[in-house]
C-alpha cells in the first residue's frame, strides 16, 4: 500500500462507524437494496410491482432491512407519481415513471404511507433498529422517512 492509499484509507475510516454495509447515506436510495429494487422496477410494467413491494412490508412478523429499504424505494416512486419526487430519485425510475399512468400509481399512496410508517415506527423493523444504533445518524434518517410520509399525503 502506498502513502496516498494509506492516507485515503485513514481519511475515510473516520466515516466508517456511521455507515452500515450496503448503506451510504440516510436518503431513500443510498443503499444497495433500494438501488437493486429500482433496477427491477424500471424493468417492470405498471404499478403491480410497487404494490407487491409495499404489501411485503405490511406482513406480520419481523421486517428485514432489505424489505424495508425496498418498501421505502417503492413509496418514493408513489410520491413521485403524485408530483412530489425525491431529489435522489434515480433517473431510471424517473424515465420509467414517464411511461406509466401516474394516477394509477398515485392511488397506492395510502398503502405506501402504511408501509413507510411501519418501517419508521416498527414494530419489528430491522432498518429502524440499524439506524437507531447510530444516534448521530438516526435523526437524519428519521427525518427523511417523515418527509416521505408527508409527500405521500
Amino acid at each position: 500500500m502506498n502513502r496516498r492509499d494509506l492516507l485515503l484509507l485513514a481519511a475515510t475510516s473516520t466515516f466508517l462507524p456511521h455507515v452500515r454495509a450496503g448503506a451510504w447515506e440516510s436518503d431513500s436510495f443510498s443503499n444497495d437494496d433500494a438501488m437493486d429494487w429500482a433496477s427491477q422496477c424500471a424493468g417492470s410494467n405498471g404499478p403491480e410491482f410497487i404494490l407487491v413491494t409495499l404489501n411485503a412490508a405490511l406482513t406480520d412478523g419481523y421486517l428485514e432491512a432489505p424489505e424495508c429499504s425496498m418498501a421505502v424505494a417503492a413509496a418514493e416512486v408513489v410520491a413521485a407519481s403524485k408530483g412530489k419526487p425525491s431529489r435522489f430519485l434515480p433517473k431510471e425510475l424517473s424515465s420509467w415513471l414517464e411511461r406509466q399512468q401516474k394516477a394509477e400509481i398515485a392511488k397506492i399512496a395510502p398503502v405506501a404511507v402504511k408501509a413507510v410508517s411501519r418501517v419508521l415506527n416498527g414494530p419489528k423493523s430491522e432498518l429502524r433498529e440499524l439506524w437507531q444504533e447510530n444516534r448521530k445518524a438516526f435523526p437524519a434518517w428519521s427525518g427523511h422517512m417523515q418527509s416521505l410520509i408527508a409527500r405521500l399525503k
